[in-house]
Order: C-alpha cells, then structure tokens, then sequence
C-alpha cells in the first residue's frame, strides 16, 4: 500500500544521492533475498526512526514532503514557469509562452513530483 504514495526505490535512491532531505518515517529496507540473490525491498514506516538494524536504508517520501521542496515559480532562459499539477503529472508551465518545461506523469505523483525535483537539481535550477 505504501508504494502507491511514496517514491519508488529507484527514484528514492537517486534523491538520496543528490542530497534530498525532506523530514520523512517512510523508508525501503531489504526484507529479504530471494532465491536468485536478489535483494527485496519493501517500505516501512518507522515511527520513531529506530531503523540501524535495517541497514541500509533508502528514505521514501509522499508527495507533500516532495512539494515542500519544489518551487512555485522557477526561470529558465528568461522565461516563467508555474508549478501545475494535474490528475496524474506534474509539471512547470509558461502561461506567456504556453510551453511546458520538464512535465512528469509516472504511477503515482510522488514519484512524478521527485523526478521533476531531481531534472531541477540535475539542471541547476534548484
């Protein structure tokens, strides 16, 4: 269930990577290995953040953690772009040029919202 509103692993992985740091209690622990090796990851939510036996831990983050940290408004080569969100993406729009700059529409939201944060941070606008 936890996986329909929170980043999946990979795109977890890469916020991790870029410095995300959003407060959140949702994170991918490996739960087991599977006959192939595998490792099998799975999101859990931690209370109180008592997760050392876990290693290693990748955070997961909602939607509103991801929002926090995207901008409203951004510039990019002299032109505006508004922060819109829609039924199933995410995306930075120019109402004067009517033109859509990084528009992202995966499984849930979260994941969309986290791969715009990441082109932003990728890009240097953030």
């Amino acid at each position: 269930m936890l996986e329909k509103i929170c980043t999946d692993l990979e795109t977890s992985k890469r916020l991790k990577e870029l410095g995300f740091k959003a407060e959140t209690n949702f994170y991918w622990i490996i739960t087991a290995i599977d006959e192939w090796n595998k490792n099998q990851w799975n999101i859990i939510y931690f209370k109180d953040r008592v997760m050392a036996k876990y290693e290693p831990t990748v955070p997961a983050y909602t939607l509103e953690q991801i929002l926090s940290e995207l901008p409203d408004i951004i510039e990019v080569n002299n032109s505006i772009y508004y922060l819109m969100i829609s039924k199933n993406s995410i995306y930075y729009f120019s109402h004067s040029k009517l033109e859509v700059f990084a528009n992202y529409q995966e499984n849930n939201l979260s994941t969309s919202a986290a791969k715009l944060w990441i082109k932003l941070k990728e890009d240097e606008i953030i």
